[in-house]
């Protein structure tokens, strides 16, 4: 390791924040040399920077502090829950101080320029004063939010008075004592400058381009005993916020906002109100990030709020948000829209009322020209990518980053760690990483920790040139863009997306599954060998030669790999360590659907019957009727699932196939068990004949269709319909459908476990369902086994690869096939069991309920 040239290090470590603080001591205490470099003055980073009036941090201060350290954690006492710019620079001092950081870090110094060479496999780091030095790693500590931006309005030199951005604000204190002060920006730095400097300015002019939606703090001195029982419990709050969703030791309640009562909803939007904080309001309800009529409940209540508190109706109704709620960083402060109330203080907004220029007095607007002694600019920064650019970063063959990405058009990370032809390269809270989204120090932790281990790695096994592959990147970014997709956060312009810089590319710059799952699949990536990355075997090892590492589990989709590694992150028990009621409660899948379309009706009905009633909602599309029907049998190996599991996928047959699907909840096992779903569901296919003119269907074009144990119960049932003589169906729609009572096929051992259902699921499912081993050989249990399967229904089957059902499936539809049954039968090859109800998702499920839809039309002779 080099310990004696002072020009070159094992690593260079850019920005001494606390990602870079952490970073160089983490590399310190194994052996490495490392130098950090800082363009300010001193340590800080973000908040030795943001210094700016009211600064604070959203995130409570308890869980805004490393974790690595039992002793700092004893020794530090935050003052109150959320804590000023002052006091977080104190506490970095602290840390700093404590581990002697300093030095090793270089201050006034910026980096201007890294290159890779190639040909010695390290990185040649330029400095603004010429200087330069090598290192085998190159680290970007450089902060998402470092890169400040100032609109390029016209005249922006011309202003002769004092002017300020706060993300750049002086060390001394600005006095704004009697002065017109003007301010520009009403983001997170505005709304809690813009209180404080009320107060003191003789008059207040804000200039508001997009109003936002933001809760109060509650902001309180913390007690010693809040101190005490965290401090105790500190082991259990860092495990939780490790795998959390936004790194605070809290989650989201699994329920939607529309499925309370709108009395209910108020009540706990009010307590959330009253008890503040970033995540209160947004985690009453699961799906507020997702639907639209959910996100809606949570808006209307903030706007009532703005109209509550602001007295003045017109300055009131300028204040109203309008885009969805928390698809930019929610925002809490302290008395921001009572700030309205003060006479001293007034509200422009310029996209009614534009800035035309910057005067050397002032403002113009195009209504008329603002007179200004203070002008500030909250504007935020340019995000995620800006702080990378402002260094000339070059891979190899000399591609600068810059170039690479397309200013960011293109932008690709593996992790948000890596990007391809850029070796020994990691970037801290990069891009396409949690960052941004969650609570920066947990994110800064896993970073730090993972990039350390890694080099570690690196080191023991004499390997060099460690880079992202092209694939593995190409996947990666790829989800990114998919998951911020499921969502709203896509849907709105904001700095996530890059659209408050004027010609950046709209693209979303982060990692939206959450801070657990990413740490989760980082931590497999690093298990299995770095997969995803390619490196170089050193010289002090044998013959040089190009060590790859593999990708994943091959042919499995990308997406459906997302999903399994999302279903890990919730450390769920298996299904079979459960009882069925527990099975039943746990079993929420339905944010992997997506957001239901509209249907022209959706209505549920009592089927009655012999022993009792069972329910069908039935899906009408807005077409003229009679219509054809499809009759579907959910999955859930019998004993698990309901109408809303496959309420998504029912929606979409309706709407594509331009039928009534009528979906039928039978009675589930181990209460009811083997005949009795089989005779529901037969039964639910007569009531559909019987009363096919009250519900708008036509009689002779009924077909029956299902997933998992749905898709047995359609096989089932049309064994049953020819049996007894009863319905005609004209089609069979079986998707990855059970058709046996064995587990000896060879995707049973394949994929017997880690892709969802497993073979002990499947075991136990059986064991709930049947009565007693003979039932198994049932023909009605056991399609596969039936003498006979001449004169039924033509059949499409749908199996995927990385299924246990994958085999029988499509042994059934040979079967089909050999008795002169027409079977169109399709492998998804990439997909895991269930991913039929997963549109929300995987857009494999899009294709096959397409599929089904175009399937299913054409048996119905629809035009």
């Amino acid at each position: 390791m080099n310990q004696h040239n002072t020009n070159v290090f094992d690593a260079v470590v850019v920005g001494a924040g606390f990602s870079g603080l952490y970073m160089l001591h983490r590399l310190r205490e194994a052996g490495y040399s490392v130098r950090v470099y800082e363009a300010g003055e001193d340590i800080g980073g973000t908040w030795y920077w943001n210094r700016y009036p009211g600064a604070r941090c959203d995130i409570e201060s308890i869980y805004y502090n490393y974790t690595f350290s039992e002793e700092i954690l004893n020794e530090w006492t935050w003052s109150s829950r959320y804590a000023e710019q002052p006091e977080i620079l104190n506490y970095i001092n602290f840390v700093a101080d404590k581990l002697d950081l300093r030095r090793d870090i270089q201050f006034n110094t910026r980096i201007t320029a890294a290159r890779y060479n190639e040909q010695n496999r390290n990185w040649e780091i330029g400095m603004e004063d010429g200087t330069q030095v090598t290192a085998e790693y190159f680290i970007t500590a450089l902060g998402c939010l470092s890169a400040s931006n100032i609109p390029k309005f016209k005249g922006l030199d011309s202003f002769k008075k004092e002017v300020y951005h706060t993300g750049r604000w002086p060390q001394e204190k600005v006095d704004f004592s009697g002065k017109q002060v003007g301010v520009i920006g009403t983001g997170s730095s505005g709304i809690q400058a813009i209180p404080v400097i009320a107060k003191e300015a003789g008059h207040l002019t804000v200039f508001q381009r997009t109003p936002q939606y933001s809760c109060p703090a509650q902001n309180h001195p913390y007690d010693s005993e809040v101190i005490n029982e965290t401090r105790q419990n500190y082991a259990e709050i860092k495990q939780l916020m490790r795998y959390s969703m936004h790194g605070v030791p809290s989650a989201p309640r699994m329920k939607s906002a529309l499925e309370d009562s709108p009395e209910e909803r108020e009540r706990l939007y009010e307590k959330a109100w009253q008890e503040g904080g970033l995540f209160t309001l947004t985690y009453n309800y699961n799906d507020i990030g997702i639907l639209p009529e959910a996100n809606e409940t949570a808006a209307t209540f903030i706007r009532s709020k703005i109209k509550k508190i602001v007295q003045d109706p017109e300055v009131a109704q300028k204040l109203m948000p309008t885009y969805y709620y928390a698809t930019k960083r929610p925002i809490i402060d302290t008395n921001y829209f009572e700030t309205y109330n003060r006479e001293n203080v007034s509200l422009i907004d310029i996209k009614a009322e534009p800035i035309t220029e910057i005067t050397p007095n002032g403002i113009k607007t195009t209504d008329k020209e603002y007179e200004l002694d203070v002008l500030v600019f909250a504007t935020g920064f340019d995000a995620m990518t800006g702080p990378l650019f402002k260094i000339d970063i070059r891979g190899k063959n000399d591609v600068s980053l810059k170039e690479k990405w397309e200013d960011g058009a293109d932008l690709k990370t593996y992790l948000g760690l890596s990007t391809s032809g850029f070796p020994n390269m990691f970037m801290l809270t990069g891009p396409q990483s949690p960052s941004v989204l969650s609570n920066m120090m947990v994110s800064i932790e896993q970073h730090v920790e993972w990039v350390a281990d890694c080099i570690d790695y690196l080191r023991e096994h004499h390997l060099e040139a460690f880079e992202a592959t092209i694939e593995a990147e190409e996947f990666w970014s790829q989800q990114c863009q998919a998951i911020a997709d499921m969502s709203l956060l896509t849907k709105t312009d904001s700095w996530y997306m890059g659209a408050n810089i004027e010609g950046k590319p709209r693209r979303f710059l982060a990692f939206s599954g959450g801070v657990g799952l990413y740490r989760l699949i980082c931590d497999d990536v690093a298990a299995r060998g770095y997969e995803g990355f390619t490196s170089l075997l050193s010289s002090n090892g044998t013959d040089e030669s190009l060590v790859k590492e593999g990708f994943f589990k091959a042919d499995i989709d990308p997406q459906a790999w997302f999903v399994l590694k999302q279903l890990e992150a919730t450390g769920a028990p298996p299904m079979e360590s459960l009882t069925p009621d527990q099975a039943r409660k746990s079993a929420d899948f339905q944010l992997l659907a997506g957001a239901p379309e509209e249907v022209e009706t959706v209505i549920n009905r009592t089927i009655p019957l012999a022993d009792g009633e069972i329910t069908v909602r039935i899906y009408t599309p807005a077409s003229e009727g009679p219509l054809p029907a499809l009759v579907y049998y959910h999955g859930g190996g019998w004993v698990i699932g309901n109408l809303d599991t496959v309420d998504v996928p029912c929606r979409m047959l309706a709407n594509r196939a331009r039928c009534v699907v009528v979906s039928v909840d039978y009675r589930l096992a181990p209460e009811y068990k083997f005949p009795t779903a089989t005779e529901d569901a037969y039964a639910a296919v007569k009531w559909v004949a019987e009363n096919a003119e009250s519900i708008r269907v036509d009689p002779d074009r009924i077909a029956v269709g299902g997933d998992s144990a749905g898709g047995n119960l359609a096989a089932v049932v049309a064994l049953m319909a020819r049996d007894r003589k009863g319905p005609s169906l004209v089609y069979q729609m079986l998707i990855y459908p059970v058709t046996n009572h064995s587990y000896d096929t060879e995707s049973y051992n394949e994929n017997a476990e880690g892709y969802f259902l497993t073979k002990n699921t499947m075991v136990w499912f059986w064991n709930h369902y049947l009565r007693d081993e003979q039932d198994g050989k049932n023909p009605y249990a056991s399609p596969l086994l039936a003498d006979d399967v001449r004169g039924l229904p033509p059949a499409l089957v749908i199996t995927a690869g990385y299924d246990p059902l994958r085999d029988e499936g499509e042994a059934y539809a040979e079967r089909l096939k050999t008795a002169g049954v027409p079977v169109e039968l399709t492998r998804y090859d990439g997909m895991i069991h269930g991913f039929f109800w997963m549109p929300g998702v995987l857009a494999e499920a899009h294709y096959g309920i397409n599929q089904a839809a175009n399937a299913l039309s054409r048996a119905f002779h629809v035009v």
